[in-house]
């Protein structure tokens, strides 16, 4: 394993074998810069080819969240609380061992659902939060009282690629996510985004409910709905499928069921990269037994 510390390149030599953990994003660019993928792309890059792998940097798959919010009246949300003398509130109430938004996480409610009903198992994830964030950014929060509800399709079909751009280690991969491309995504979080304002607008929900600031009453049509997606979605960070498990025969397939590297001897890869597909929830749990 070659590595820089500081301007100094490094050598380690493995004395069994090297496991590469480098997430997502670095794992199948790191196989490319070192000769394994794609025999075109190594070409491009001046890379001598050490083995053939055309799944190295392919497949690549993220659940694409798309968020709504609303106005609050009657409450105080995450918002406020997160700000000037409440925050010093937050903080005094944490330090007593007392409820307080600094022991919790924003999402306070996950939610699984259907896109339509005669299915058998929920296609559907969702998040609702007693706050809210700025457009097109999450961890930006709003300046008035809000909360969120937003849901992304479980099982994508839309696939992307990360491809290195040069073997300089420091300058970062081509990243071509394709979210929603694939007609089915579409469908799934067309459902999931009409699911997410019936929900703010809700019985339950009405002694809280103003109205909702995003993406607001005037969208209505399904070419709205998607434009909105655009505007606003993001990745939920759950990226994986880069460096797909599969077997030999899958020609796309970069490691097999022990996470060994197809063709090299003594090289396994261990993080979300390997998961063919992404699993129905957050993908934290598995990433972790994967490394387990």
């Amino acid at each position: 394993v070659e590595y820089l510390q500081g301007d100094q390149t490094r050598q380690i030599m493995a004395a069994r074998e090297v496991i590469v953990s480098s997430g997502t994003v670095n794992t199948p660019r790191l196989l490319q810069v070192s000769g394994v993928g794609s025999a075109e792309l190594l070409s491009s890059l001046g890379v001598n080819v050490v083995k053939e792998l055309k799944g190295v940097g392919e497949n690549f798959r993220d659940h694409f969240s798309v968020r709504l919010v609303a106005r609050v009246k009657n409450s105080k949300t995450i918002n406020e609380l997160s700000r000037g003398p409440r925050l010093l509130g937050e903080i005094g109430r944490w330090v007593a061992g007392q409820p307080s938004i600094l022991s919790i996480a924003p999402s306070l409610i996950h939610i699984f659902a259907k896109s339509d009903p005669s299915l058998e198992q929920p296609d559907l994830q969702g998040v609702f939060a007693p706050a809210s964030f700025k457009a097109g950014f999450v961890g930006l929060l709003d300046d008035f009282p809000g909360m969120t509800c937003g849901f992304w399709p479980h099982r994508p079909e839309s696939v992307g690629y990360i491809r290195a751009k040069s073997t300089n280690p420091h300058e970062h991969p081509e990243i071509q996510a394709n979210y929603i491309t694939d007609e089915q995504d579409r469908r799934v979080l067309l459902a999931g985004m009409k699911l997410a304002r019936n929900l703010l607008r809700s019985e339950p929900l009405s002694k809280f409910y103003d109205f909702e600031t995003m993406p607001g009453e005037d969208i209505q049509t399904d070419t709205e709905w998607l434009d909105y997606a655009v505007q606003v979605g993001t990745s939920s960070w759950h990226l994986c499928g880069t460096a797909k498990m599969g077997p030999a025969t899958d020609t796309m397939a970069v490691v097999d069921p022990t996470l060994k590297v197809h063709g090299i001897k003594n090289l396994r890869i261990a993080d979300a990269s390997i998961m063919p597909c992404c699993p129905s929830a957050n993908t934290y749990a598995s990433t972790m037994m994967i490394a387990e």
